[in-house]
């Protein structure tokens, strides 16, 4: 088993705070004129920052899951597999998708594209942090970023190593050593 050290915090929950109130004000400035739009949460990671800033935006919303994965362990696979995929019908509708982290951009172009097929009037993206680098990276632009954060082993707030420390209640430096 690796030795798995939490470094530094990179984001506390002050700051999460006050980027979940902005990131809801700009959603709901977005979509002043969407009478219920779908937010879609990324899981599992996204469920902290969902129900953040679902509580934020404070009016009547509709909300899905969808389950995907890319990853093994701390590595992407490259490939998007579908675990438990969405009940409601996007048809017509503005769908806000929610997820905790960017970094290579893949899973959220996939997403993106997807519900655009399922014939989604207007797809936004909402993510708590960008690690990415290059803004273009991953052929993806989020619509809404809580924080520009560098692009290091993060969790907490939803980010996990193998199912580790995704309840913090900040984003921390995780360090990994193989035994």
């Amino acid at each position: 088993m690796p030795t798995m050290t939490l470094q530094r915090t990179v984001l506390g929950t002050e700051e999460i705070a006050a980027m979940v109130e902005r990131v809801a004000a700009e959603i709901n400035a977005a979509t002043a004129d969407v009478e219920r739009p779908v937010f879609v949460g990324v899981m599992k990671g996204a469920y902290i920052w969902m129900a953040d800033l679902l509580r934020a935006v404070g009016r009547d919303v509709e909300t899905d899951y969808i389950d995907v994965s890319s990853y093994d362990g701390d590595a992407s696979t490259g490939r998007i597999t579908i675990q438990r995929d969405l009940k409601v019908d996007l048809t017509g509708r503005t769908v806000v998708i929610l997820d905790e982290v960017i970094d290579s951009g893949l899973t959220l172009r996939y997403l993106k594209h997807d519900f655009e097929e399922r014939g989604a009037a207007r797809v936004l993206i909402a993510v708590a942090v960008d690690k990415r680098e290059d803004a273009s990276a991953g052929g993806v632009t989020p619509d809404f970023i809580g924080a520009k954060v560098p692009n290091e082993f993060l969790v907490g707030y939803g980010m996990d190593y193998n199912n580790h420390y995704r309840n913090l209640p900040n984003v921390v430096v995780l360090r990994v050593d193989e035994d």
